[in-house]
């Protein structure tokens, strides 16, 4: 069977919007399994298997003109059944339907067929007018009209949600207090619940036509050790969460939904150590044998061994109710995407997946701590997932590389510039520490470390400069510059300071804070710009309170400066004590003041 003619040059013309390139003479298409082109320079020939096979078909005869190669002749079939991304659209940014659609192309023109948008309490339930307030949420239209969207490209959008834990954004409010056991945690045998959960559900499945859904139930850690405890004292947990989970699947069942979820709670439970990746977690068959039909999502972002990745699986399979692969794309070690580390983690784990075939495979784009990093420089992360899906287990990571730069239209020299963010360690969050820092406290960062991303961060500087001017390159060039100006500030005062040297403090606080103030405002601009390219508004004053206090905290180090100078203050205490070695983590809150009670 042929492609029409009209959808042929529909998505064509998608490609060559994205790509800048055009495709010249005729292409027929024909409708057969896997994916085949055959290009000589003049006519191409592609047989696509689907939509998306198609889209992938065009972009690779894009590239292939774009990279002036003459001749394209290749053939591939999916190793994953489905695969694509899980944007994360509940740390307070929720992005646009507009930017979704975009998203959408982008995912088609790799070849991938499916898009979840993670949202606890970030769409419409209109009996629950507190579920969503103030967050920017999707209205039942917006999802409708992605849905719609999504189908043309045959794009597979799944409902993502949460049925349990993660739900202190809601449970925050009075409204929501019969549901709630812990802070984040539902009450589990509270009909109140099931009601809450039934319409939730009933919602989805008016917004979205697929009948998947992945509902959650992850990180639930205190389940049934808050107000269930007071009200039914203590229940195995194990049975707790089999039976609100067979209370959740039937409402899925009530409304055609076939349920998938994270599979972590299990794994937990059966650790002594409570640790999902404990390699003595058992999971007794007892329990396996009371699951209810429900896709198991495996999580894992973090090892680097395939044994360990093909050992999970394994571990996942015994279940037997079918398992889901969730890898990440990191976009949440701050400001940057992380490149290093997505490859050094997903590399292993995609070549277990491609061999197993397994049937869904997710990138997921999470934006804990604030959703510091833009998703869309991140996107090309996403190319190992389509490399892996379409080429199998021998897939190249520097196809990857041509691939991401036809997509996005940034150099390869660009984004490796964006690297030197995490120049010091790729599994550190150094920069992230140094930038949210206060300028007088110890920030964890030793003088090894801060040199290192100094350095790095000149050499992006002088890349970036000559970088073509957008939004992205703008953003990163400001950040840049940011961290050169504090690491330069922190490591100049703390030697005037313990030297006694008044005069160079002086000239600190005259000049060297003023400047690293003004780095401050240009960088909150920059981000802004960046988040308003994709996002609502909703959910930028996270970040903005953030930016307004570390401005506000240089201001006020300026004004103690200068009255130690005048002789007003006797010292400055925050400089007088010892750095001990810190021992906090890596998050906003962690890193911005030693007094942890404030938050």
């Amino acid at each position: 069977m042929m492609f029409e003619q009209a959808e042929i040059a529909k998505w064509k013309a998608m490609i060559e919007e994205m790509t800048g390139v055009k495709i010249p003479g005729e292409i027929r298409a024909a409708q057969e399994a896997g994916l085949q082109v055959d290009w000589d320079g003049g006519d191409a020939c592609i047989a696509a298997e689907d939509t998306t096979a198609l889209c992938r078909g065009l972009f690779l005869l894009s590239r292939a003109i774009r990279e002036k190669q003459g001749s394209l002749h290749l053939r591939e079939e999916r190793h994953f059944a489905h695969c694509g991304a899980m944007l994360d659209m509940s740390r307070n940014q929720v992005m646009t339907v507009a930017a979704v659609k975009e998203w959408m192309d982008r995912q088609a023109a790799l070849g991938l067929n499916m898009l979840m948008l993670y949202t606890e309490d970030t769409y419409e339930i209109p009996e629950y007018p507190y579920f969503g307030y103030l967050r920017g949420r999707y209205t039942r239209e917006d999802l409708q009209e992605l849905d719609r969207y999504a189908a043309t490209l045959g794009i597979e959008m799944i409902p993502c949600v949460q049925t349990l834990a993660h739900m202190a954004q809601y449970l925050q409010w009075p409204a929501a207090r019969a549901i709630k056991d812990q802070p984040d945690i539902l009450l589990i045998d509270s009909e109140e619940t099931y009601t809450f959960l039934d319409t939730m559900i009933r919602t989805l499945a008016s917004c979205f036509t697929s009948r998947r859904i992945l509902i959650g139930m992850d990180e639930a850690h205190g389940v049934g050790l808050g107000q269930y405890l007071l009200r039914h004292g203590y229940t195995d947990r194990f049975d707790l969460m089999n039976r609100h989970l067979e209370r959740v699947c039937g409402i899925c069942r009530k409304y055609g939904f076939r349920p998938i979820m994270w599979s972590d709670m299990f794994f937990r439970l059966g650790s002594k150590k409570n640790d999902y990746y404990d390699p003595e977690s058992h999971v007794p068959d007892r329990v396996i044998e009371q699951l209810p039909q429900v896709e198991m999502a495996y999580w894992d972002y973090y090892h680097d061994s395939e044994a360990f990745y093909e050992h999970m699986l394994q571990e996942h399979e015994r279940m037997g109710r079918g398992t889901v692969y969730a890898g990440g794309v990191w976009c949440w070690s701050g400001f940057m995407p992380n490149r290093q580390l997505t490859r050094h983690t997903m590399d292993p784990a995609l070549r277990v997946n491609a061999r197993r075939r397994t049937d869904t495979v997710i990138a997921t784009f999470w934006g804990d701590d604030g959703a510091e990093t833009s998703y869309r420089m991140g996107i090309d992360g996403l190319t190992l997932f389509s490399e892996a899906c379409w080429r199998g287990p021998e897939f190249d990571p520097a196809e990857c590389d041509r691939m991401a730069e036809c997509l996005t239209g940034v150099p390869t020299e660009i984004r490796e510039a964006w690297d030197a963010f995490y120049a010091d360690d790729y599994l550190k969050r150094s920069s992230k520490r140094l930038l949210w820092s206060d300028p007088l406290y110890p920030c964890g960062v030793d003088g090894e470390r801060m040199e290192t991303l100094h350095r790095a961060a000149g050499k992006a500087i002088c890349i970036l400069e000559t970088a073509a001017e957008n939004t992205e390159n703008r953003y990163a060039l400001v950040l840049f510059r940011t961290l050169q100006g504090k690491i330069e500030l922190r490591t100049a005062l703390r030697k005037a300071y313990a030297a006694g040297d008044r005069e160079t403090v002086q000239k600190i606080a005259e000049t060297d804070l003023p400047t690293v103030t003004a780095l401050y405002e240009a960088l909150n601009a920059a981000h802004r710009a960046l988040w308003e390219a994709s996002s609502r508004r909703q959910g930028w004053e996270v970040l903005s309170l953030r930016y307004g206090g570390a401005i506000g905290r240089l201001e006020d180090v300026r004004d103690e400066l200068e009255r130690w100078i005048r002789g007003e203050l006797s010292s400055i205490p925050e400089l007088d004590e010892a750095e001990l070695p810190d021992g906090k983590g890596d998050l906003y809150n962690q890193i911005v003041t030693p007094s942890a009670k404030v938050w």
